[in-house]
């Protein structure tokens, strides 16, 4: 009689293994994704950056009560973020106004730089002056220096004598480089001019320098 061996049964709670998923798959859909993501992020950078205005810049210093041309004004191009800047394209709304402080040269302008208004109060006169090399300071006059006009009367002919006790220079124009005149506009009250223009043209008006702070006897309309 033949016997049939009976195959062993599996012992209770074993379970077959299972094989493992892949998941490269979707691993790689995964870097696909932030390979796209890190692409358009980089695209939206550099069109942003692409999203520039051109806007006024002061060409070169302007001081302060500075009736200004358009010469004064060049162009640049900076990122629209809207900030205050004045459109390149309102150009001549600026020509003709008035500097209310003083503009480095490179600043961005901005409306409240200026006025349509006169900065000379009244009772005040822009004079120009011619000074020579011995009747000014040492240093550079800029404009914005508070400086004391006086009389310097030839050798032996009487004392000097304070004629604007202190007064803002408004402009300073370039001169020829062989000249040893510098041309400024100072702000003096209505009842000296006269004695200042006169004074100058004799060559007999001085100018010193005062101390940072010194507040003038007159002064621009800034509001």
């Amino acid at each position: 009689m033949t016997t049939t061996a009976t195959p062993p049964r599996a012992s209770q709670g074993a379970r077959l293994p299972v094989r493992t998923r892949d998941r490269r798959p979707a691993l790689a859909a995964l870097a696909i994704l932030l390979i796209m993501l890190g692409a358009l992020g980089s695209a939206l950078i550099a069109f942003r950056s692409g999203d520039r205005v051109e806007v006024l810049v002061a060409a070169r210093e302007i001081p302060q009560g500075t009736q200004v041309t358009e010469e004064d004004f060049t162009v640049a191009r900076v990122a629209n973020d809207g900030g205050n800047v004045v459109d390149a394209a309102s150009l001549d709304a600026f020509v003709g106004a008035y500097s209310t402080s003083r503009i480095p040269e490179g600043t961005l302008i901005a409306n409240t730089m200026f006025t349509v208004d006169n900065v000379v109060p009244e009772g005040g006169q822009l004079v120009g002056v011619a000074a020579t090399t011995v009747l000014r300071p040492s240093d550079q006059l800029r404009p914005d220096d508070i400086v004391r006009l006086y009389s310097v009367p030839p050798e032996g002919s009487g004392d000097s004598e304070t004629v604007v006790e202190a007064a803002r220079i408004v402009h300073v124009a370039a001169g020829a480089p062989t000249s040893d005149l510098v041309h400024v506009t100072v702000l003096v009250p209505d009842e000296d001019a006269a004695r200042v223009v006169q004074l100058n043209a004799y060559g007999q008006l001085g100018i010193a320098t005062l101390p940072d702070g010194t507040e003038p006897v007159i002064d621009l309309l800034t509001e």
